[in-house]
């Protein structure tokens, strides 16, 4: 469900949230940046960084969104090999594909600066797995104590934990499985490694004309996301994503 507009959007908004009560600042590392989406509205807000990915797909629509934006630097660079430090790491919709993920968070805290951010986000809630997380190439979905562990034991401190999908997305994405049904192929290495490569450019939930129809309801989604955030944020035991803010203790 994450190529759902209306779902990206809804991210968006909840990064905005983070920015402003936690005052968030540049220069950031968007790592696995897909096709731009949270660099663009970094660089819309006067940010500088820089935005790495693996897909040279990806990478080139990214190109095209931030080609008014010389403030982000595009890099084909695995995450592993990310050098330098930033005040805010991006990590959103990564961690899930990564099969050591213990070694990828480490791998995040070198890259925050002392006293920085690191956001990410992550499918939540393993009694929720249906197809689609095989479809975009999921090895795991996350809770919130299991999270808030793995970060505390490479150094960083969780400061928030939030849902952004319950209760409208939630119910979206049950009644879609009603809906469709799905048999996916048999999971190898290789298959894992190209939905992983897909996932940021695959448009599994835009493919009918209600999804698109209903992508364009901007003044129904943008009072979605003022009352979620308003009332649900904190559930993150009902929902199927949640975002986390962690901060490096400064020096």
């Amino acid at each position: 469900m994450t190529n759902f507009l209306p779902l990206k959007n809804s991210i968006l908004f909840y990064l905005s949230e983070l920015i402003e009560t936690y005052d968030l600042q540049p220069d950031f590392l968007d790592v696995g940046c897909g096709i731009g989406d949270v660099s663009n509205f970094l660089a819309e807000k006067g940010w500088r960084g820089k935005a790495i990915d693996i897909s040279e797909e990806a990478l080139e629509k990214a190109r095209q969104n931030l080609s008014m934006f010389p403030s982000v630097d595009l890099e084909k660079r695995d995450f592993f090999e990310a050098v330098g430090t930033y005040n805010t790491v991006f990590l959103l919709d990564i961690l899930e594909h990564i099969p050591e993920d213990e070694k990828a968070l480490r791998k995040l805290a070198s890259l925050v600066s002392a006293g920085g951010y690191a956001v990410i986000a992550v499918p939540c809630n393993p009694r929720y797995w249906r197809w689609d997380d095989d479809f975009y190439g999921h090895i795991r979905r996350y809770t919130a104590k299991g999270i808030k562990k793995k970060l505390e034991d490479v150094g960083l401190e969780t400061v928030a934990i939030w849902d952004f999908t319950f209760p409208v997305f939630w119910m979206m994405r049950l009644l879609y499985f009603k809906i469709k049904q799905n048999s996916t192929e048999s999971i190898n290495a290789q298959t894992l490694e190209n939905r992983t490569l897909k996932s940021g450019v695959a448009p599994e939930w835009q493919n009918s004309f209600w999804v698109n129809w209903l992508g364009k309801m901007s003044f129904f989604w943008d009072l979605v996301y003022k009352l979620q955030f308003k009332f649900f944020k904190q559930k993150t035991q009902w929902g199927h994503e949640m975002i986390v803010l962690a901060k490096k203790k400064e020096l």
